[in-house]
Parts: C-alpha cells; sequence; structure tokens
C-alpha cells in the first residue's frame, strides 16, 4: 500500500515538473512565429535553415509573403531588402498571374 503511495507522488511531483518546464519554454517563444525556435543565425545560415526552405518552397507567396505581411515587414519587397542587404544574388519566384 505504502509503495503505491510513493509511485503516484513520484509520477505526481514528474508531471508538476514537467508541466513548469513547458510553462518555461513557451514564454521564450512566439506563437505568430515559425521561426522562432530557431536561433536567427541557424535559421539564416544552417543546412536546414531559411535556404533549404527556400530551395524546397518555390511558392513563398503562398507561405512567406501572406505571413510577413501580416506582421508588416511586406512580402517580395522584404525579402529582396534582406537580399540586398547581405549582398546575395538571387531570383525570387514571382507568383504566377491567374
Amino acid at each position: 500500500m505504502k509503495s503505491k503511495r510513493v509511485v503516484r507522488t513520484l509520477i505526481t511531483l514528474g508531471l508538476i515538473a514537467a508541466l513548469i518546464a513547458v510553462l518555461y519554454a513557451s514564454q521564450n517563444s512566439d506563437p505568430s512565429n515559425p521561426h522562432s525556435s530557431v536561433p536567427e543565425e541557424t535559421w539564416i545560415h544552417g543546412p536546414k535553415g531559411h535556404g533549404y526552405a527556400v530551395m524546397n518552397n518555390q511558392q513563398p507567396w503562398k507561405q512567406c509573403y501572406e505571413c510577413h505581411e501580416k506582421k508588416g515587414l511586406g512580402g517580395e519587397v522584404y525579402c529582396q531588402s534582406c537580399h540586398d542587404q547581405a549582398g546575395v544574388d538571387v531570383v525570387i519566384p514571382q507568383k504566377p498571374s491567374q
């Protein structure tokens, strides 16, 4: 009987510790930014960062532009300005006219 109580107590303490850890970790995240969990340097220059996302998503008007515009950054213009600042010479995919 006493061993069951000890096990229940340990489980309860473990769950409380997990809840505290989740709450602490979530304080630093921005739910409106899908890149917030990745450090900026990793996102920009990392092997699975921005370049990887662009090369595997040749339709930024469907995912990137809309979110960037909602944040007041601008769509295609925002991308081009970052590329210009970084000295990156790329052709930004254009939304096809319908």
